[in-house]
């Protein structure tokens, strides 16, 4: 008369939700993103980026998580990146296929605004597109 219910398949489905929200949440102009901020390792010379502008360890720039990246619909815009109460701006030239949806990846130019590069990691970095 009564049929069990499957809640694995409902676990399936709030997880793919969720993804899908945040994914569009973080790509539709973030608010307070929060993740963890990671060097890109340019090597002595300019490597060419995702977004086919080529960048240095000497230039203020980012890259994003590829889920954010999006086919390059966000290259160029600027984003502002906060720690512990400072805030730089840099130009999105790369995508992130290590980073998790939340964090972002910086050159160490831009890395070193807020800690050396030696430290290698930022903990509780927000950030947010502001074009």
């Amino acid at each position: 008369m009564f049929r069990s219910l499957d809640f694995r398949n409902t676990h399936v489905a709030l997880i793919i939700a969720l993804i899908l929200f945040l994914t569009k949440s973080v790509h539709g102009q973030v608010t307070n993103a929060t993740g963890l901020a990671t060097i890109i390792h340019t090597g002595p010379g300019p490597i060419m980026g995702a977004c086919g502008i080529e960048y240095g360890p000497d230039d203020l720039v980012a890259g994003v998580p590829t889920s954010v990246f999006n086919s390059g619909e966000v290259c160029s815009k600027t984003v502002a990146v906060t720690v512990q109460g400072k805030t730089s701006q840099f130009q999105v030239v790369d995508s992130c296929a290590s980073c998790n949806i939340l964090d972002i990846n910086l050159a160490p130019a831009a890395f070193t605004q807020f800690l050396p590069v030696a430290d290698g990691i930022l903990m509780e970095v927000n950030w947010v597109f502001v074009d």
